[in-house]
């Protein structure tokens, strides 16, 4: 009888805590109004390669787990030291440990150190990794969340300028809708690609609905003993080995992302040899309106692909493909399959107004925020009149 009792009290407190959090998520919260995005437009192209050099490609990973959500603190210590390890093993320049709600500062001793978590521990797997913050956000709605909340949260982790925010592996639990895609704003990238899959058809929704988000691609490592997770994704950023101009070359486009096809590699040994044979890109020029992009070596295939996700040129067996920047395109964006099947994803080219990048904003919508807030108000004033009357009739009798 007693455990029954205490079973009921705590049955009792979920719900009661249930109720609050259900108030607080979708009555509460902060209500957006998102304007109708429109496409990219303006008379001229914006090309975050302009200015690249050659000699300063890096390999870099900003999404590996050394510990899974409030993991063993021993065993976590234990797994950074061997992240740090096995990634130099296969020639990366920037190493990051991105585990949830926690900001490792292992690497900090280096210049192009950025310290890195990934935000979000509800099931739904909203998740963002957050660069360059200065302390962890712990705000988080637990429930499916709702386009506002989903925006809410966005702008309290990039309160401050500085921070760098990743929507990551868009996809999985249907964290984001092709819906979500077309109305949030204020983030700067979105990962295309990490160990398990891709993630190219959201990215186009976001560039079909004129969001200037660039690409980063990442293994989203778990298991540091599993081939197919490590070095399966990975960045090339064109930057100094320091901090502030690998945040600007990430925010401002000047990077690709790579996945390399493991599918046929049985050990690291052969991992290496792999990375050792993929071409180098030499080039990515855009002149007299046509996008052409060089590599070291011939490629099975250079697509070109524009709004909606439309491929509008191929180039086959070729160490070179150009492509014409239409009047009707709005964005071009280069995808490169290897021999090998690696595949190589480039940040698009868009049209922009020649000053700025024009940013779309959703807007904090007062009147329908209090007027939600107000009428969760009224009902709570009104169960608690209902309540005591309700208490007041029972002391009469």
């Amino acid at each position: 009888m007693k455990l029954l009792k205490i079973v009921y009290k705590f049955l009792a407190g979920l719900c009661i805590l249930s109720f609050i959090l259900l108030i607080l998520q979708y009555g509460v919260n902060a209500k957006y109004s998102f304007p109708e995005p429109q496409p990219f437009n303006g008379k001229f192209i914006y090309n975050p390669y302009r200015t690249i050099d050659p000699g300063k490609w890096r390999k870099a990973n900003y999404h590996a787990h050394a510990r899974k959500f409030l993991g063993q603190s021993e065993k976590a210590k234990r797994s950074i030291s061997f992240i740090d390890s096995l990634y130099r093993s296969f020639g990366y320049d920037i190493i990051s440990i991105s585990d949830y709600q926690v900001i490792n500062r292992f690497e900090s001793k280096n210049e192009w150190y950025i310290p890195v978590y990934e935000h979000g521990y509800q099931y739904y797997k909203t998740h963002h990794l957050v660069l360059n913050p200065k302390k962890v956000c712990w705000l988080d709605f637990p429930f499916r969340q709702t386009l506002s909340n989903k925006q809410f949260i966005i702008d309290q982790l990039h309160k401050d300028a500085a921070t760098l925010i990743t929507i990551v592996h868009p996809i999985y639990r249907k964290a984001y809708s092709s819906n979500d895609l077309k109305y949030l704003g204020n983030y700067n990238c979105m990962e295309i690609a990490n160990h398990e899959r891709q993630f190219t058809t959201s990215y186009d929704t976001i560039l079909s609905n004129g969001h200037p988000v660039f690409i980063m691609a990442d293994d989203d490592c778990h298991d540091l003993t599993n081939i197919k997770e490590v070095t399966n994704s990975f960045n090339e950023i064109n930057t100094d080995l320091v901090r502030d101009s690998i945040l600007k070359a990430l925010s401002t486009g000047r990077s690709y992302g790579v996945k390399l096809n493991t599918r046929t590699l049985k050990t690291n040994e052969e991992k290496r040899a792999a990375l050792l044979n993929l071409p180098e890109i030499n080039a990515i020029i855009f002149q007299n309106d046509t996008l052409t992009v060089s590599l070291s070596q011939t490629v099975k295939t250079i697509k070109f692909i524009s709004q909606h996700g439309k491929e509008i040129r191929r180039i086959t067996d070729q160490s070179k493909g150009s492509c014409h920047f239409s009047k009707e395109d709005t964005y071009i964006r280069t995808e490169i399959e290897c021999n090998d099947g690696t595949l190589y994803f480039l940040n698009p080219l868009i049209r922009y107004d020649g000053v700025r990048l024009s940013y779309y904003a959703p807007v904090f919508n007062a009147f329908a925020t209090w007027a939600w807030r107000s009428a969760f108000f009224c009902l709570l004033i009104l169960i608690f009149i209902i309540r005591y009357r309700k208490r007041c009739i029972t002391v009469k009798k």
